[in-house]
């Protein structure tokens, strides 16, 4: 599934402080990547597209980072 943020700074940041056990890294320019423990993989595009993949989305990790991006999106 994929996403629009309208503000992916503030997104990572958010997952960077909740989240300091997962692994981020810049497989390209345009994209950043973040392995969390769980499985689940977010990647966040410059572009504001944020789509989920690895561990199903439906998981908890998944569900909260949803959320702060509708948030973020208001």
């Amino acid at each position: 599934m994929a996403i629009k943020c309208n503000n992916t700074e503030m997104l990572l940041d958010f997952i960077s402080k909740k989240h300091p056990d997962a692994k981020v890294s810049h497989p390209t320019a345009l994209q950043t990547k973040v392995d969390f423990p769980d499985g689940l993989v977010v990647n966040v595009f410059n572009t504001g597209t944020v789509n989920f993949q690895g561990n199903s989305f439906e998981n908890h990790t998944a569900s909260d980072i949803v959320n702060v991006i509708e948030a973020i999106n208001r």
